[in-house]
């Protein structure tokens, strides 16, 4: 294991913890770990891989030792719950940017947590909420980004899907996984500590509705007993899809969503 300290550029002086592992059975596991023994916020673990990773709706996620870049961070925010779903938000809108900056790849946002490329995924994030015994709240978050996986590898897959390396060519060994991460991090942290001021909640949220191209779209949302299919029209105050559907307008907390094609 190694570790490295990320200095946040908004809050001099603060650091956050960024640890590196060959392999664990999930980042996710060893963060959750990490604040059970009391550690603050901005523990940040990152793996070459997952022996046993989950992903959304506790979907198994599959990667090649070295692929990818799986990632997780602690968080313990001091806003209010009701806000939490801005922490999601934060993570995919940091990802998005920094595939953009670093290498010139457009990527967009699906409702609720996924950076996609055109019609394909390069990212998911999957954050986890807890409350300890004195009802303070925790939460982690990771990432799971795409880096070296091949067109033959992808289409594997069995869903659409995207990688660094099928978008631009660009091979990133450890040191550049590394990297990267640590710009993800960096960006994250600073919209993440933004949170706690309502002012920038709504710039956050704003930022997020203009790169989720899930809005506008007619969609098909698959829920537990339950197939909706309308149009996304807006995300609530609180996070949720609303969808107008047969002459309503429907509120999805969680649900798989499909998009269909552009309204006109």
């Amino acid at each position: 294991m190694s570790e490295i300290k990320i200095p946040i550029p908004t809050h001099p002086g603060n650091f956050w913890v960024f640890r590196h592992f060959e392999e664990v059975d999930s980042t996710n596991r060893v963060v959750s770990d990490l604040a059970r023994s009391g550690l603050p916020e901005g523990q940040v673990v990152l793996a070459d891989h997952q022996s046993a990773g989950r992903g959304r709706l506790d979907r198994i996620w599959i990667d090649t030792p070295g692929s990818s870049v799986l990632m997780s961070v602690l968080l313990r925010p001091k806003f209010p719950a009701e806000f939490f779903f801005l922490i999601t938000s934060s993570l995919s809108l940091a990802a998005s940017q920094v595939l953009e900056s670093k290498f010139s790849i457009p990527s967009k946002l699906k409702w609720p947590n996924d950076v996609m490329v055109g019609d394909n995924k390069i990212a998911g994030v999957l954050a986890e909420a807890t409350f300890d015994s004195e009802g303070a709240p925790r939460v982690v978050i990771g990432i799971g980004l795409n880096c070296l996986q091949s067109q033959s590898e992808l289409s594997g897959l069995g869903r659409g899907a995207t990688s660094i390396y099928a978008e631009t060519g660009i091979t990133l060994d450890l040191n550049g996984r590394i990297s990267l991460a640590t710009d993800i991090i960096s960006r994250f942290s600073e919209l993440y500590l933004s949170l706690g001021d309502p002012a920038n909640r709504i710039e956050v949220a704003s930022l997020y509705k203009r790169a989720c191209e899930t809005i506008g779209l007619l969609v098909r949302v698959e829920m537990v007993g339950e197939t909706l299919v309308g149009v996304a029209s807006d995300i609530s105050a609180d996070g949720n899809l609303l969808v107008e559907a047969d002459s309503r307008v429907r509120t999805v907390a969680a649900g798989d969503v499909i998009h269909m094609r552009k309204t006109s």
